[in-house]
């Protein structure tokens, strides 16, 4: 049997197809900007992806040097996090988003004709700064566009944007590079950048989002603090932050180095697990965020917890070039579940009016977890064994988990037919 249509209350006619999904993701003309220009500059961001090998015998050094330079970004990402946090709330959101883009799309330019090691530091280095320009940005800018119930929903839908931007961007930028030249992706990159700030600046920003009070430059842990002392859950979820932190500094490349030497995984099939992961985002996140805003954050964070530790944990075991691409599948999974949750529900601990600067504080304190992941993934993987990193990071993430199992109930919920929820 057919089920009866939905009908306004104020008309009496049928809810269409189109009303549904406009309501169920809130796409008002300034969220759906944003969210095309995070497709815009993720893509940019992917292009480069394949070219790497080949950029590194251009510059003639070697895979470690390669790795130390790579990690001038998450360095440069902490160090410019406090400043960056401090002027998205007093410069406006859209201002540091619009800048941090044309700071990326000038340093993809730049890419085309740098020829030392110097010049590659440098720019890692600005592409860090610009990064930090942009994280709290984009974050603060789409929470202040949607409303509180939405907060799930709408931070799924910005993740799923970047993701498939990520997703498509190595493939354009090989095929620009194979089909026309080594350099041409640069180029498409940078255009894309320039493109995505001024499709963000065309973004009506809402009123009240900037900081009146001249405070100093170094007050985001202070502001960090003062949330805190409103909700203590914030401590909670910046604990996580530092550990999930460390999980992606091992993850990122201790994971490639085993599937590469202990599974012996070609090229192609590390890059076919990879794109499933982000597929396997791409398609979850906006379901679960929207369930999430339905049923509440928590829940989600510790089914989705679950699910990546037990993953990784049987990664360590895995043998098989299928049992990785499953064991992926089911990681990524978890992480669709939970990664809106989180965001939503800093949100949900954040004042208004500084949540640049907490987001800064936040972002400071995962980025500081990557450096140490990273220091710490040689060590491990030569000292221990290929497997100990894994371990480590599954033990993590159960840590992660439990952080918010114990020290974080799940907070009062506005209902959706509440004036103050439809504002």
């Amino acid at each position: 049997m057919s089920q009866a249509p939905e009908y306004t209350k104020a008309t009496k006619k049928p809810i269409s197809l189109t009303d549904r999904i406009r309501g169920s993701i809130f796409l008002s003309r300034d969220f759906s900007i944003l969210i095309f220009a995070l497709i815009v500059v993720s893509l940019g961001f992917g292009l480069m992806g394949p070219l790497l090998p080949e950029f590194r015998e251009i510059l003639g050094i070697s895979e470690s040097t390669m790795g130390t330079l790579y990690a001038l970004f998450a360095v440069a990402f902490v160090v410019a996090m406090p400043p960056s946090g401090y002027l998205v709330d007093r410069v406006g959101r859209k201002t540091m988003l619009v800048s941090g883009i044309v700071l990326f799309g000038f340093t993809t330019l730049a890419l085309v004709f740098i020829r030392t090691p110097l010049e590659f530091a440098i720019l890692r280095t600005l592409e860090g700064v610009g990064a930090a320009m942009t994280a709290p940005a984009a974050f603060a800018l789409t929470v202040d566009l949607v409303p509180e119930h939405k907060r799930a929903t709408a931070l799924a839908a910005t993740g799923t944007a970047e993701l498939l931007g990520a997703l498509a961007g190595p493939s354009v930028g090989g095929l620009v590079a194979g089909q026309f030249d080594f350099y041409y992706p640069f180029y498409v990159g940078a255009g894309a950048a320039f493109v995505c700030a001024a499709i963000v600046y065309m973004i009506n920003e809402p009123k009240g989002t900037k900081m009146e009070e001249r405070a100093s430059l170094l007050t985001m842990f202070g502001a960090w603090k003062r949330n805190v002392e409103q909700n203590r859950k914030l401590v909670a979820l910046t604990a996580r932050g530092l550990v999930m932190g460390i999980v992606q500094g091992l993850f990122n490349l201790g994971l490639l180095w085993f599937w590469r030497d202990e599974i012996h995984m070609t090229l192609t099939e590390i890059g076919i697990a990879m794109s499933i992961g982000i597929a396997v985002m791409a398609i979850g996140s906006l379901p679960f965020g929207a369930l999430s805003d339905k049923h509440g954050r928590v829940p989600f964070i510790l089914v989705g917890g679950a699910l990546m530790t037990g993953s990784l944990g049987l990664m360590a075991v895995a043998d098989s070039v299928w049992q990785v691409f499953v064991l992926v599948a089911i990681q990524d999974f978890g992480a669709s579940m939970s990664n809106p949750s989180v965001g939503a529900l800093l949100a949900d601990v954040m004042s208004k009016d500084e949540r640049g600067r907490v987001m800064g504080a936040y972002q400071t304190v995962l980025g500081v977890g990557n450096i140490i992941g990273f220091t710490a993934l040689g060590i491990i993987y030569d000292a221990i064994s290929p497997e100990a990193p894994i371990l480590l990071c599954t033990a993590a993430l159960a840590v992660a988990t439990t952080i918010i199992a114990l020290f974080v109930k799940e907070p009062r919920r506005v209902p959706a037919t509440t004036p103050a929820a439809r504002a």
